[in-house]
Formats: structure tokens, C-alpha cells, sequence
């Protein structure tokens, strides 16, 4: 293990950006208790501003630096605003919004009005000063960040300090309701502090911008995001000066690892280690100012549970089993297209429904699931050949749960929004660390363990028999996909009316209240993650069936934040709501293809309208379709019972006259 002189300085220049982003992620989070993750994207619209203002329309630097910096401002600003609606909702759901939110602010960078016309030219630089360590050059890029940085950092500190913004934005992150009562305008300052994030993001990614030609032309990357996030945790999302000196120190470690090591895989197991230590280390700082577990639950899903009228049930029961007719039909009257993408709505039905018990019922957020589904995905890989495919889904189910558990030990001290942290170092750890390399020697026994893809560029894995019968065409996997959402679901609906919910539900909403009432708080979570790694498991040996050529850009984290997106598209607790999400956003853009109406439902700019308007999902939606539907059902009985009887006449006689209007008498009952 070697440490040259430029590695440091290297990391440092890394460090400094980690740590501007951290500032930001702390500063929002110490306000409005919102866990951002588009705080990287609301400086890539100034960023790719600047391009445009400099070359295209010839301004100078300083002054289009200084309008870029005006318009981060707005954008901060404005986030707020509109994230606003969201506040007294649960935390999970305004961590998805601002999910949604980066996607419609890289949206912003493809617009033409912002959008640079020649992406490929030098990122404008206002200094032209480069310096060597050894034989390794910094470019004037680098040394801009070593220099603007620290300033900008120190600014920060003294806002903080000295500005009455700043006081009112310390008083908010002590007690928000007692900063309401001191005359604190609480709505104001949460503004002010999104629109100084804007400012950091901005020269975040300034800074971030020289010598790397796509970052005006791609969505932050998890693994910058997942750096950050770990700074943010090390000064307990509090700690502006820890945040911001963690982001430093993890951008030495991270260079000097990368001189030390050739391995990317131990680099991600490396850091992801090191996540888990400073969750663990840091748990008494995170619990002692996690705010967000006083927002309530209950939000989770309005659709209302419905009663015991028997009409209401019988209509539900005919919509699912026509529902279940249409989707049993598919494959046998469309080709194998549709056969393929029943397939797929089937396995990411069941993969949705696994996150409601994690999330949903179990108040876990997990920003890695689809890790769990690589796990499975491997079993098949490894296993497909030699196992039936019964004892396949079984193994894989059990592989699944028992990972999901270990993944879940750090929820038996840290809860809610700081797990979804350690589940995104986990799906980064699966893709880099398992998945991409097929085989690694084992410390200490001289043996090697073949985990990962065969061929991490191109797996190809082959279908097995079931009872002997072939699963080769699509046809016939997509029926099984289908009978296997049915017994998921029959599973699920189980769990939830034989008390495994309420269990869950106890300990989701007052841990403390369940824990008197008798129920094992530490097995009911750990029960949580071994449900929800089994159905995630047995759904990844589907996945890989049903894929067969896959690579490790197939299990990419952001696939996790399609299932989170899903489960809240389709209502968070619910489990028909899971079905219309993945329905949602995975068939809707293969049936009626990628038109702009399409984009748009699919796109972060549906989600944050879904999330905005209609928080109890399309479950709510589903719901009043029913109520809807029996009332129309009841008002066709009750005018069909109110109908007069016909008089019964002998053959080949004529009905009587009809009598007038005027002298009829009324005929029937009078309904209410």
C-alpha cells in the first residue's frame, strides 16, 4: 500500500465535490427533513446553462456565472415549492418525489433553451493556472476546485452563523413547531435553504464539469449520489462542518484505493464496508435527530378498506377474474411479443408486491431491491441446468431471504429513510462486487468461489422443463409468470388477513406500543426483510428466465428506483396498487410505445403528478372505479325489482287500452 503525493491531492479535488454535495443534502434535510436525491440535478440545468450562455450567445464568463448561479437559485426555489404538497406526507414518498424530480430537471437539459448547441466544447474555465505533483498534471479545472471550494464552504458557514436566515434555520433544525411559535416564518426559510442547495449544486457541478464531455448529457450517477449520501451520514445529517470534511476524506480513500487496487469490485467492497461502519458508528447521531419518523403512516394509502356489503365484494371478485381471463388470454391470441411483455408485468408485479410488504407494511425503505433480485437471478445462472425449476424458485426464494436478512440487520437500530441509504451501497455492491466478477479467491483457504455472471458482459441462460413440459416459447413462460403472480398474490392476501400485516403495521407505526403488546419487535422486522427476500428471490429466477441474455448493466440500482416508483405509482400499502404500478410502468410504454403522451405519464414529470394529486395512488383510483361500478349495479337491481308485473292475458286475447296520463294510477314503489 502506497500513498504519492498526487493521489492526495487527486482525492482531494474528488473530496471537495463529495463534500459541496453533502452540504446541500444536510442543509435540506436539517430544514424540511426531506432525504433529496435530486440535489445533484439541480446544478446540471445551470451547468449546461453556462455552456450555452458562454458559447452560443458570447457572454462572458463571469457574468453568464453569475445568471447560471441566479437561475440554480430559481430551481432550488421553485423544487420547494412544489415539493411543498408533500410535506405532511410520509418521508417515503417525498424521497420518491425528489426521485422524480432529478428526472424532470434532466428533462430541463435536453430542452432546447438550455441545451448547449455543441456539447463537446471545453467546459468554460475562468482560470488558466496548472501545476505538477510528481509527473501527474492538474489541470486548470482541478485547480479551480481546490480553490473555489473552500470558499464556498466558508461562505456557507458564515451564512449559516451571522445571517438571520441562517439563525432561523438553525431553530427549524432543533424544533421546527417551537421555531413556528418564536415567530419563525418555518414555510419562508425552508425556501431560502432550497434555494442556497441550488447555489451549492450548481457549483457542484461547475466545478464537477472540466474534462468530462457527458456530464451535461447524463443523470447523476448512484455512485457520486451514494458518496455524498455517506458524508451526509457521517456529520448524522446535521453537521455541516463533518459532512463536508467526510466528503473529503472519502475522496482521498477512494483515490488511493484506486492506485493501491485494480480491482473495481474491492474498491465497491471496500466503501460499501465502510458504509456500514459509519451507519453503525453514527446510529446515536442519526436517531437523536431523525425527524423524519414523526411524520405519520397513515398517509400511506387512502383508498379506503371496503365493508361487508356483499354486492361491493361480488363486483370486486368479477373484475379479478375478468381481469385474470383477459391476462390468460394474451398469450394465446397475441404473439409472442405480448407473451414476452405479460411476462415481464407478471415477474415485476411480484417484485412489487415483495417491496409492499418491505415498505409498505414493514416501514423499511429499500433503494437496492433489485439487488435481491440479482441474487436470484445468479441461482438461476448457476443452478438452471442441474435443479428442477420447483427446487429453482424454492432455492432461490431461500438464497434471497437469507441475504435480505443480513441486508436488514442495521434496520434493528436504524429505521425509515437512513436504511434506504445502506440498501443503495448494497445494490452497488451486487452489481460491482458480485455480478461482475465470476470468480474470486477466498482469504486464508487458497480456493476459489464462482458467485457471479459466467460472462459479465453477456450471460446467456436457457429455459428448463416443467413436469416435463417445455417452456421454451413464450407462450408458455408467460403462464407460468402468470400463475406464479397468482399464487404470490393468494400469498400475500394471507399474510394480510392472517395478522402478519397487523404485526408489521404495529411496529412500523410505535415500535414501543408494539413491543408492550407482546410482539417480538426484532423478529417481526427481520420477518419483514425474509418475506420480501423470498418473493424477490423466486421473482429473479423468473427475471433471468425470462430475459436469457443479460449482462450487469441489467441489475442497475436505478432499476431499484423503478420498483420504488412503482409501488408508490400504485398506492404503498396496497396490493392491487403494486399490479397497477408495474402494469403501469412497464407495459404502458411497450403497448402504446414511446410517443410523447407516453413519455410523459412514464416520466418523472407522471410521477410527480401522480405523487402531487393523487397520493393514494391508482389503488385509489381502482378503489372508486368499484364503488363506482356497484352503485351502477345497484341502481340497475333496484329498477329491475321496481319494474310493474305483466298482466297475464289468455292466448289470443288483446292487451287492454292503456289508460291516460292524467287518470293512471301510480303502479310500484318509490325508491328512497
Amino acid at each position: 500500500m502506497s500513498v504519492p503525493a498526487f493521489t492526495v491531492v487527486q482525492g482531494l479535488v474528488v473530496g471537495l465535490n463529495y463534500g459541496l454535495l453533502a452540504l446541500g443534502i444536510v442543509l435540506i434535510y436539517r430544514t424540511s427533513r426531506v432525504l433529496n436525491f435530486a440535489q445533484g440535478q439541480l446544478g446540471v440545468v445551470g451547468a449546461a446553462f453556462l455552456v450555452k450562455v458562454y458559447y452560443d450567445y458570447g457572454f462572458s464568463y463571469w457574468l453568464a456565472l453569475a445568471i447560471v448561479l441566479g437561475l440554480s437559485a430559481v430551481v432550488g426555489g421553485v423544487s420547494e415549492i412544489v415539493l411543498r404538497r408533500l410535506f405532511n406526507r410520509p418521508r417515503v414518498m417525498v424521497m420518491v418525489a425528489t426521485i422524480g424530480l432529478s428526472q424532470v430537471l434532466f428533462l430541463f437539459t435536453l430542452m432546447p433553451f438550455v441545451r448547449p448547441k455543441h456539447l463537446f466544447k471545453p467546459f468554460p474555465v475562468p482560470v488558466h493556472v496548472s501545476f505538477h505533483v510528481g509527473r501527474f498534471l492538474f489541470q486548470p479545472g482541478q485547480v479551480l476546485t481546490l480553490i473555489v471550494a473552500p470558499l464556498v464552504a466558508l461562505a456557507l458557514a458564515a451564512f449559516i452563523q451571522l445571517s438571520p436566515w441562517g439563525l432561523a434555520m438553525r431553530a427549524m433544525s432543533e424544533n421546527a413547531d417551537s421555531a413556528r411559535l418564536s415567530g419563525v416564518w418555518v414555510r419562508r426559510t425552508s425556501t431560502v435553504a432550497w434555494t442556497v442547495a441550488g447555489v451549492l449544486s450548481a457549483v457542484t457541478a461547475i466545478l464537477n464539469a472540466p474534462g468530462q464531455t457527458t456530464v451535461l448529457t447524463q443523470v447523476l450517477s448512484p455512485g457520486l449520489l451514494l458518496r455524498a449520501l455517506t458524508s451526509a451520514l457521517i456529520g448524522g445529517m446535521v453537521s455541516l462542518p463533518v459532512a463536508f470534511v467526510a466528503g473529503i476524506g472519502i475522496g482521498v480513500v477512494e483515490q488511493v484505493l484506486v492506485w493501491n487496487v485494480t480491482d473495481t469490485a474491492t474498491i465497491e467492497a471496500i466503501l460499501f464496508g465502510l458504509l456500514l461502519v459509519v451507519m453503525l458508528v453514527r446510529v446515536g447521531a442519526l436517531q437523536r435527530g431523525g425527524g423524519e419518523e414523526r411524520s405519520s403512516w397513515n398517509l400511506a394509502s387512502i383508498a379506503r378498506v371496503v365493508g361487508v356489503d356483499r354486492l361491493r365484494q361480488r363486483v370486486g371478485q368479477a373484475g379479478v377474474a375478468a381481469s385474470l381471463a383477459l391476462a390468460a388470454a394474451v398469450p394465446a391470441f397475441a404473439g409472442a411479443g405480448r407473451a414476452f411483455l405479460l411476462a415481464r408485468i407478471c415477474i415485476f408485479g411480484v417484485i412489487a408486491m415483495s417491496l409492499t410488504v418491505l415498505t409498505g407494511w414493514g416501514g423499511q425503505v429499500s433503494l437496492g431491491h433489485f439487488g435481491l433480485v440479482a441474487v436470484g437471478a445468479l441461482v438461476a445462472t448457476h443452478l438452471g441446468s442441474s435443479v428442477p425449476l420447483v427446487g429453482l424458485l424454492v432455492v432461490g426464494g431461500a438464497l434471497s431471504a437469507a441475504v435480505a436478512v443480513v441486508v436488514g440487520l442495521p434496520a434493528l437500530r436504524i429505521r425509515g429513510l437512513y436504511l434506504a441509504v445502506t440498501t443503495l451501497g448494497f445494490a452497488l455492491f451486487v452489481q460491482e462486487a458480485v455480478l461482475g466478477v465470476p470468480c474470486f479467491g477466498l482469504p486464508l483457504l487458497h480456493r476459489r468461489a464462482c458467485l457471479g455472471l459466467p460472462d459479465p458482459q453477456s450471460t446467456l441462460v436457457s429455459r428448463p422443463s416443467l413436469f416435463g413440459l417445455s417452456l421454451g416459447s413464450q407462450q408458455a413462460f408467460a403462464w407460468l409468470c402468470l400463475a406464479v403472480l397468482v399464487a404470490s398474490v393468494a400469498m400475500v392476501r394471507t399474510w394480510r388477513d392472517k395478522g402478519v400485516a397487523r404485526r408489521l403495521i404495529a411496529v412500523r407505526d410505535n415500535e414501543v406500543a408494539a413491543g408492550a403488546a407482546g410482539i417480538p419487535v426484532t423478529r417481526t422486522k427481520l420477518a419483514a426483510f425474509a418475506l420480501s427476500g423470498f418473493m424477490a428471490g423466486y421473482a429473479g429466477v423468473l427475471f433471468a428466465l425470462a430475459t436469457q441474455r443479460f449482462s450487469t448493466d441489467t441489475f442497475d440500482p436505478s432499476v431499484s428506483i423503478l420498483v420504488v416508483s412503482m409501488v408508490v405509482i400504485g398506492g404503498l400499502d396496497s396490493v392491487a396498487g403494486a399490479l397497477l404500478g408495474a402494469l403501469y410502468l412497464v407495459g404502458l410504454p411497450a403497448i402504446f410505445g414511446t410517443t410523447p403522451t407516453v413519455q410523459f405519464l412514464t416520466s418523472g414529470l407522471g410521477l410527480m403528478a401522480f405523487l402531487l394529486y393523487l397520493p393514494g395512488g391508482l389503488a385509489q383510483l381502482l378503489h372508486q372505479a368499484g364503488d363506482l361500478a356497484a352503485s351502477g349495479v345497484a341502481w340497475l337491481l333496484a329498477r329491475w325489482r321496481a319494474r310493474p308485473p305483466a298482466e297475464e292475458l289468455p292466448p289470443g286475447a288483446a292487451p287492454a287500452a292503456v289508460a291516460s296520463p292524467a287518470n293512471q294510477a301510480p303502479v310500484g314503489r318509490v325508491l328512497p
